[in-house]
């Protein structure tokens, strides 16, 4: 008898995960020596586990099959949702992204599916545990309630938190009740005295003119029979601006304000409904007495509610809430896991630089708060400022924060052990200057809560190269610091979701962590700041003034493209392809007689290929060394390749004839301008010039030799071994090395321990990746500790190059696994979790012989490429395999 294993993850709270495991019967046939467990494991409803309020028509389940035989796959599956939809028996092996096809889903309802599969010998399995997911509001009663300054919107930005409460009754056992809250800029959601969840700072941030998420909770657990009590705190985040005068002016939502309706569900079927209006009790006069991401939290203890949030407390001095307009955007279902505290981190160090002021050092930079732990008198004032580095006299660096003071303040109430953290403010920071400390602080005093949005970890990669190993930890703190509903930068007075960094920086990130539905979400916040004549701006949500370019927007074509052959996921492309085509078509508008675009007269000639070698130590502007109009019309020529590649896929042929030729047209018009055939060079002669010729297929096919070899020269002769690309070479260029057969040139520019490297920062302190190759000799301003400027598709390489492990097919339906023995390598252990199951890629080199282990997943195939003399090339089905191959030519 073989047995089919079914294990499911469950979120019944947002804040914690169960996991469930069954056994059931896949078929009965004669007992064998190699007959195999499989297990269906991560059944999840539109990319996520079991969400809750999702505001999708047609969802799409997935499931991952994993097996401990050989060549296991699925010939068929059957869905079941809730008696709404069976599927019926269906033959297929496709087991990501199955669309719904039942009656039309009700709002608000809760919904259990289910599925089953037929293997590779045609045997059913059991059905699968139960999973569950459920639909958002569509109908609202609630009011938005909030407290409205007389005279609008000050200049003035410190804003107390808004505390509002409401006792009700409950006469029957409660069956089901889910609260759907969208409290903005930030909020915590309170029932009978307890935070409701673990997510910090909710909901995610949006452009809130155009839309606003909605996060929903199962509160079920939390309601008795008797009186209860809600109670919810808001916070400014985004909505309420941190700033409205800077270096660029900033955007202005209101004042805070909150939207909740809380469905409650009967034993005998009856429902109620409470909702936000003009009955909740308000106040102003709570303990979070400022709030402000730029700026710091201020906390007064003294001024502490007890019981604020349970029934019985006396609220007779609050104010009713009043009734104020609504933001303005459209109510749409928060669809990415939340922002969480991920890790608790301890100091390493404390210093004295003078009399009453201490530096906390938390040994490493990361995005998010520092809790403080301590006792005082009563009214003692502790102020906690944060930055990266120190000057020379030992105190903290703030000059790179710019006019962000980045302080918080903690007012002690005197009554013992006093614990406290900031709620509705984060930072990018390593160390903490405390002034104001009762006593002599011990590391005992400070705990550093890292935050970021709760993505699920999906990568760990490994190698006998110790620095490769410490640029790869230094690679995943900065993604952490940046994944914060929206890509954002950490620190200073900015923090804004710039659009060119996360077009390759994604697919880094994408094999440590599942960023699907974080991408997902924020295409929808791309199109959204999309202008009426087709133009996108260069800093989405918040800066849309900024920028009518090319390149750094091509974030918009290049996500939906990417999602196709790394999640199979062609939906993102399809909802977002009519914007993409006005917006690729209106940068036409940008062409010259020649046929290239201009860069001048728009806000592309500001960025270029941002920091790039050439820009260090001043001597060139920040745009650096390649020309704009050629990255321009390189990155033009990309859009028209994505966008005919889409139209195809899609069927639409008139357009994919369109772009087929505005492609054609390009490069020629390309070539023409910008590549002189007699040196084999592109204008300005930079690796980002040759790497985007290559990466892109705009290199002449009978120059594709010489050009390769003047892009090598460039890096391991006129640049001995090192790199000269900034933000835009840096997101191709290992990648390109790594096609064109030259992954050794890739591994000595990784591996490199003088400037400009990775390697060189770690030389001298650093712990995330710089935002310039030349901070250490830098003044302060635009020169940040934590940008993925510099990181480019870095981290994604070590997988893909040094591991081996890329798709062959959309989705990794079929893996391609062809590790590159480069360098000093003796071995390298990395595992990738595709959307079809757990990659895995082990090699090590052990005197002459070289062993690799390799992981297929279930209902995926494999070419495997081992290296090595009598390697070979092995096309594989699932399972667990050994190659070994004989040296010492490893190539």
């Amino acid at each position: 008898m073989r047995r089919l294993r079914l294990t499911n993850w469950l979120l019944p709270k947002p804040n914690f995960r169960v996991r469930l495991f069954v056994v059931v019967m896949l078929g009965m046939f004669a007992a064998r020596a190699d007959a195999a467990n499989v297990t269906l494991s991560h059944l999840r409803c539109e990319n996520l586990l079991d969400p809750l309020g999702i505001d999708v028509a047609n969802p799409r389940f997935s499931w991952i099959l994993e097996s401990d035989r050989r060549n296991e796959k699925q010939t068929a599956y059957e869905v079941v949702v809730d008696g709404l939809w069976d599927s019926g028996r269906v033959e297929s092996d496709q087991s990501i992204d199955v669309e719904y096809g039942g009656k039309e889903l009700a709002a608000a309802t809760r919904y259990t599916w289910k599925v089953r599969v037929w293997d590779a010998e045609g045997k059913p399995s059991g059905w699968s545990p139960i999973a569950v997911f459920s639909t958002g509001l569509q109908r609202w009663s609630a009011k938005w309630i909030g407290h409205d300054e007389s005279g609008g919107v000050q200049d003035s930005r410190p804003l107390p938190a808004r505390y509002l409460r409401r006792e009700f009754a409950i006469g029957k056992k409660v069956t089901r009740a889910t609260a759907y809250v969208c409290g903005l800029g930030f909020f915590d959601l309170f029932l009978n005295g307890a935070k409701v969840s673990g997510d910090v700072m909710d909901p995610a941030l949006s452009d809130y003119d155009k839309a606003a998420y909605v996060v929903t909770f199962d509160v079920t657990d939390r309601l008795h029979t008797g009186a209860n009590a809600i109670g919810v705190i808001l916070g400014n985040g985004r909505f309420y601006g941190p700033r409205l005068i800077s270096w660029a002016q900033a955007s202005n939502f209101g004042y805070p304000k909150l939207l909740l309706q809380l469905e409650i569900e009967y034993e005998g079927g009856e429902k109620t409904t409470l909702i936000s209006d003009e009955s909740w009790r308000l106040t102003t006069n709570g303990p979070i007495r400022a709030n402000n991401e730029y700026d710091g939290e201020e906390y007064d203890a003294r001024m502490e509610m007890p019981g604020w949030d349970r029934t019985g407390f006396d609220d007779a001095k609050w104010e009713q809430a009043q009734i104020v307009s609504a933001p303005g955007g459209a109510l749409k279902a928060q669809m990415i896991e939340p922002m969480r505290v991920t890790q608790i981190i301890h100091p390493v160090a404390i210093t004295s630089p003078s009399k009453g002021t201490y530096i906390v050092d938390m040994g490493q930079n990361f995005y998010g708060t520092l809790r403080l732990k301590a006792s005082g008198p009563r009214g003692t004032q502790v102020r906690m400022t944060s930055a990266y580095s120190l000057n020379p006299d030992g105190t903290l660096k703030t000059a790179d924060n710019r006019t962000a003071r980045c302080t918080d303040v903690y007012t002690f109430k005197g009554q013992g052990r006093e614990v406290w953290n900031p709620r509705f403010k984060g930072q990018g920071f390593r160390r903490v200057q405390v002034t104001g400390f009762p006593g002599t602080p011990t590391v005992d005093n400070f705990e550093g809560l890292v935050i970021h949005t709760g993505v699920e970890p999906a990568g760990e990669f490994q190698s006998s190269n110790e620095l490769v190993n410490r640029i790869h930890g230094a690679l995943g703190w900065g993604t952490r610091m940046f994944l914060r509903s929206v890509p954002l930068d950490p620190d200073r007075d900015e923090r804004q979701p710039w659009m060119g960094d996360p077009a390759k920086d994604a697919e880094s990130e994408a094999y440590n962590y599942n960023v699907e539905p974080f991408y997902a979400k924020w295409m929808d916040d791309v199109e959204r700041s999309q202008r009426a004549d087709g133009s996108l701006p260069d800093v989405t949500m918040y800066w849309t003034a900024w920028g009518n370019s090319v390149v750094w927007p091509s974030v918009f074509t290049i996500i939906p493209d990417w999602f196709v052959d790394f999640y199979g996921d062609r939906r993102v492309a399809d909802e977002h392809y009519a914007a993409m085509k006005t917006w690729v078509l209106a940068m036409r508008r940008h062409e010259l007689p020649d046929g290239t675009l201009d860069a001048t007269s728009y806000k592309s000639t500001s960025y270029g290929d941002w920091c790039d070698t050439y820009t260090m130590d001043g001597k060139a502007p920040d745009t650096g060394g390649t020309p704009n109009e050629l990255i321009t019309t390189a990155y033009q020529y990309r859009n028209y390749r994505i966008m005919e590649r889409l139209a195809t896929l899609t069927g639409r042929a008139d357009d994919e004839h369109t772009f087929a030729g505005l492609a054609d047209k390009l490069r020629l018009a390309f070539n023409r301008k910008f590549f002189d055939p007699h040196t084999r060079t592109y204008q300005g002669a930079t690796q980002t010039g040759y790497v985007l010729a290559l990466a892109f297929g705009l290199a002449r096919d009978d120059q594709r030799d010489a050009i390769i070899a003047n892009l090598v020269d460039d890096i391991m002769v006129k640049h001995e071994g090192h790199l000269s690309v900034g933000l835009i070479g840096m997101q191709w260029l290992m990648q390109t090395l790594t096609d064109i057969g030259r992954p050794d040139v890739a591994w000595t520019v990784a591996t490199q321990t003088t400037r400009p490297s990775w390697g060189y920062m770690l030389s001298k302190g650093a712990t995330t990746i710089w935002e310039r190759w030349d901070y250490d000799t830098r003044g302060p301003g635009m020169n940040s500790e934590a940008l993925l400027i510099q990181a480019g598709n870095l981290d994604a390489w070590f997988y893909q190059s040094l591991a081996g492990i890329r798709p062959a097919a959309p989705g990794f339906k079929r893996i391609l696994i062809r590790p590159e023995v480069v360098g000093d390598l003796t071995w390298v252990k990395a595992h990738f979790d595709s959307p079809y199951g757990r990659i895995a890629s082990d090699w090590k080199i052990d005197g002459n012989q070289l062993t690799m282990d390799v992981t297929v997943p279930a209902n995926t195939t494999a070419t495997v490429m081992v290296p090595g003399k009598n390697g070979g090339t092995h096309n594989v089905g699932s399972g667990h395999y050994r190659f070994t191959s004989e040296g010492p030519d490893w190539k």
